[in-house]
């Protein structure tokens, strides 16, 4: 989810600075990025208490059992959160509405990208504890490759040919159907982290 801050980076001063949107100065664009900040902020000081809170709960009618996927029920409100803030920016971009209103859905996507990244790190080490160094690592570099560098190359001429009304839309879209993958992780991510274990793939790769 975090990465999608990164491709966002890249269109605030494309779209805010536009003569035919905001036309905005550097000084007002460099202002926007508070919102994402506040956001990311309240993400953050939310995600590890609300998600302990929902842990504890499911534990408890889990006879006291504690699995790793009950982390993966966050992945409701980073849903909502996300997909909103993505298509909410671009479509309030496109229809030349109040600059608030593109500025705190930027704010809206910090703050489920925040408990998403969250959300994502505390499934990983609590899935593989031994391997956590490796889980952190990995998330990073995914995150740099497919957004830091694949999306980088493409995003602005994709945003200026398209408009951001459409760009923003797939791109909500594409954050949807990753998101739903959580459900079938949720449903047999107990069954697949045995699998690796008895496989012993953690100790191949």
């Amino acid at each position: 989810s975090v990465g999608w801050l990164i491709v966002l980076s890249e269109s605030v001063s494309v779209i805010y600075e536009n003569r035919a949107t905001y036309h905005f100065t550097s000084l007002q664009v460099g202002l926007v990025y508070i919102s994402p900040f506040i956001g990311g902020i309240l993400g953050t000081a939310v995600a590890g208490r609300f998600s302990d809170v929902i842990v504890r709960w499911m534990s408890r009618k889990n006879d006291g059992v504690y699995e790793p996927e009950f982390r993966l029920l966050m992945a409701i409100p980073v849903t909502i959160s996300t997909v909103i803030g993505l298509m909410g920016y671009g479509w309030s971009v496109s229809e030349r509405d109040a600059w608030i209103v593109p500025t705190v859905f930027f704010g809206i996507i910090s703050f489920g990208c925040c408990v998403g990244s969250t959300t994502a790190i505390t499934f990983a080490v609590d899935s593989y504890r031994q391997y956590a160094g490796e889980a952190l690592v990995t998330l990073n570099f995914s995150k740099n490759v497919f957004h830091g560098l694949v999306f980088s190359l493409f995003f602005n001429h994709w945003l200026q040919s398209d408009g951001p009304k459409r760009v923003f839309l797939a791109l909500g879209g594409i954050q949807l159907g990753c998101l739903i993958f959580t459900i079938p992780m949720y449903i047999y991510g107990k069954r697949a982290r045995m699998w690796t274990v008895r496989k012993n793939l953690m100790e191949k790769f």
